[in-house]
């Protein structure tokens, strides 16, 4: 019963933190999968017997331990992947600005300088 209480903690954590405007949707929804998912998953001892067998492991539990690490490198990947695609964004932006901004100084060539 403990490990459910769990389970239905760790989710409403997670929606609360996305009402809260703390994390975005887009990278709510696999925490919140891999929570709800693991989370009834290993609490079937079948489900936790047969991944041991299946992954060769002697102690069946430790099966899931794996299993969350895989999923929570994955994670970790995707979102690495979103953050680098901000950084590119960002920079573009930054020499977009930039440019503009010489442009800018070229055709008005009395403005004043910014700077001390």
């Amino acid at each position: 019963m403990t490990h459910f209480l769990i389970v239905l903690a760790l989710a409403v954590l997670l929606v609360t933190l996305v009402r809260l405007r703390l994390i975005q949707v887009d990278l709510f929804f696999p925490w919140f999968v891999a929570v709800v998912v693991l989370g009834l998953a290993s609490s079937q001892p079948a489900f936790v017997n047969w991944l041991g067998a299946k992954l060769g492991i002697l102690y069946p539990p430790i099966a899931v331990v794996f299993l969350v690490i895989f999923l929570l490198v994955g994670i970790i990947v995707t979102l690495t992947i979103s953050v680098t695609r901000l950084r590119g964004r960002q920079a573009a932006m930054a020499r977009r600005i930039a440019a503009l901004e010489l442009d800018w100084q070229e055709r008005t060539p009395d403005a004043p300088a910014d700077g001390p």
